[in-house]
């Protein structure tokens, strides 16, 4: 800078040195250029002082630009670049990380932030709001969720995924319902999809779509053999509901009734000796009065695989065949002696059937091998009307012990001398 000052000074003075000594004020000399039709016209002195100018103002540049150096200028850029890209990622990378730590309140607050930068992703829109709904903030997280769709439409299929899979979280199910059945439509065997439309079915009790839903889960082996047969069964238990509908009238339960039937025929063998199953199905039967259809179930039932639920059931139930149903339990009885459900179901099938001795020994044989509080109730009950009254009350006192109610210590008053 100092050398072209010194040479600027130079040349103005040789300029005027020249200027004086060759009389350029009184005499600035003529030129002229002629080119075609056009002509360039001057004084000497103009062209020499033009002509020095622009030699001056070359060499101003020419030091500016070594001076400047667009090398450094451009890494300089670049540097400050890389560092708010740095900035942005360490903005998100720490919102990722609290999310994965399980700090939603400062993971929601920088990614919030960060959805801004330029180097933002859908990643950043999808983890805000993962968080905002770990929050409990509805609102916040389906603005993050619009916000994402809006800016990637290529992404819209996970972004309402994601809005799926929250709604669910959520408790909005039918919301939820309505996303899902959307994304159905341009993805079918999505194994998140399917697998988060067969919760939501099951928690709205949409038996019928999940019934349809069922063969998919199988092919994309969403669901397993054990759970599909599961499923498959709790649908069956469903229709068998859905075919019983509370009939008003005779005709209507007659309807019923032939329904029902026909359905629990065409019913696998391993629904009719699945004890949940034949529960459930008797005790329809039973709401329509036809014993007869219940207790045979159960008696298959019990036959082809022993359930001490269904035998329960069956002592429990007079199906207007006492004396049959007498001979049916006995029979089981030789196989399993020591049963102590069997002998109470016994008990109580006998006292249907008047046979009051006989009812008290299976009471006693069935308290022996497993005390219970239902044998003991039963036994007190039958022992006080037999006029046993002081057998009765040992066993109202272990059935009070076993179900757990125990009354307090009070001041009786004596025998017989009860004061008004």
């Amino acid at each position: 800078m100092v050398r072209l000052f010194v040479f600027s000074l130079l040349i103005i003075v040789v300029a005027l040195w020249v200027t004086f000594y060759l009389g350029f004020p009184a005499d600035p000399g003529y030129l002229l250029i002629a080119f075609r039709n056009y002509t360039f016209e001057t004084s000497l002195f103009t062209l020499v002082v033009t002509l020095g100018a622009i030699y001056l103002l070359f060499r101003l540049l020419v030091i500016i630009f070594r001076w400047v150096n667009p090398a450094k200028l451009v890494r300089a850029g670049i540097a400050i670049n890389e560092k708010r890209k740095a900035r942005e990622r360490s903005k998100t990378m720490e919102g990722m990380l609290y999310l994965i730590r399980g700090n939603w309140q400062s993971s929601y607050k920088l990614l919030k932030k960060s959805m801004s930068d330029q180097d933002a992703t859908v990643i950043n829109y999808l983890a805000a709001a993962y968080a905002a709904q770990k929050l409990d903030d509805k609102d916040s997280w389906e603005r993050c969720l619009d916000q994402a769709e809006r800016e990637y439409p290529a992404a819209r299929s996970t972004v309402n995924s994601l809005r799926a899979q929250l709604l669910f979280r959520s408790g909005h199910l039918e919301q939820c319902l309505a996303v899902l059945e959307q994304l159905k439509k341009t993805s079918l065997n999505d194994a998140a999809l399917l697998l988060l439309l067969k919760e939501v079915y099951i928690r709205l009790e949409v038996w019928d779509l999940l019934k349809e839903l069922l063969p998919s889960l199988e092919k994309n082996k969403i669901v397993d053999d054990e759970e599909s047969a599961k499923i498959r069964m709790r649908i069956f238990v469903e229709e068998l509901y859905v075919c019983y509908g509370e009939p008003q009238t005779r005709s209507d339960k007659q309807e019923v009734l032939r329904r029902l039937i026909q359905l629990w025929k065409k019913a696998p063998v391993r629904y009719k000796e699945n004890e949940k199953v034949v529960k459930h199905y008797s005790e329809l039967m039973i709401r329509l009065d036809d014993k007869a259809a219940a207790s045979e179930a159960l008696e298959k039932a019990i036959a082809r695989n022993w359930s001490d639920v269904l035998v329960i059931f069956y002592g429990e139930h007079d199906f207007s065949a006492s004396p049959q149903q007498l001979l049916v339990a006995e029979s089981w009885l030789m196989e399993r002696p020591a049963n102590s459900n069997l002998l109470l179901s016994l008990g109580r099938i006998c006292m249907r059937n008047e046979l009051w001795g006989k009812a008290k020994e299976y009471y006693e044989a069935s308290i022996k091998i497993t005390p219970c509080a239902e044998a003991y109730g039963e036994l007190s009950r039958l022992l006080k009307h037999l006029g046993e009254l002081e057998a009765s009350e040992i066993c109202l006192k272990n059935y009070g012990d076993l179900i757990g109610v125990k009354l307090p210590e009070l001041p009786m008053p004596p025998t017989n001398k009860i004061n008004h």
